[in-house]
């Protein structure tokens, strides 16, 4: 089945086709699109905006295929669940993610381990033409390290250490990293949900 991914952010399609490789959904990255105003207060909420508007565009251009999108954040604890929804955006639209990684050290400096808890969320949407969209979520948990650790990754992995793995998701090879991420824990609920679909 013809996936389009609805994402500009070439980590999260190289894992993506990383996850769902010998799966039944064949991920295909569109022609170039414009980006979507993402305004919702949930993940589920912003991977459906995604999704629409970039069906939406398919059916405009008379292609077929599903269209898969994807919502993601880092939830801190100590800062009452920030940066969450507003990770691909914190400490400001317009600054590269060291600056991005280098204002949320800042925000918890000082924090001590036991309260530096963080959790990584993946929300996925799928819409297929005439079914009800799929929407499922999947989490890891971990902690904040007080620096960077990693060279691998993108986004806030540097600063994630997963406890099972004992690195950091920087610090993991891709393999490992797909097999036990956030990521992969929503592809499987999907997954698990398109297989249970009449």
């Amino acid at each position: 089945m013809k996936t389009f991914v609805a994402t500009q952010n070439a980590g999260k399609l190289r894992e993506l086709r990383a996850i769902f490789a010998g799966s039944p959904l064949e991920l295909a990255k569109p022609r170039k699109y414009p980006a979507v105003v993402e305004d919702a207060d949930t993940y589920a909420g912003n991977a459906l905006i995604k999704a629409q508007a970039l069906a939406a565009i398919l059916r405009e251009r008379g292609i077929e295929g599903m269209v898969l999108a994807d919502d993601s954040g880092l939830e801190v604890d100590a800062l009452e669940g920030k940066p969450g929804v507003y990770s691909a955006r914190y400490g400001g639209a317009d600054i590269g993610w060291p600056e991005r990684r280098a204002a949320l050290l800042a925000e918890v400096r000082g924090v001590p381990p036991y309260r530096r808890a963080a959790r990584f969320v993946c929300a996925l949407a799928l819409i297929e033409a005439g079914r009800e969209p799929l929407v499922v979520t999947g989490h890891v948990t971990g902690y904040l390290l007080e620096v960077e650790s990693g060279a691998g990754g993108f986004g806030y992995d540097p600063l994630f250490f997963h406890p099972p793995s004992g690195r950091s998701f920087a610090a993991l090879s891709e393999k490992e990293k797909n097999a036990v991420s956030h990521r992969r824990r929503a592809a499987d609920a999907l997954l698990a949900a398109l297989r249970g679909r009449v």
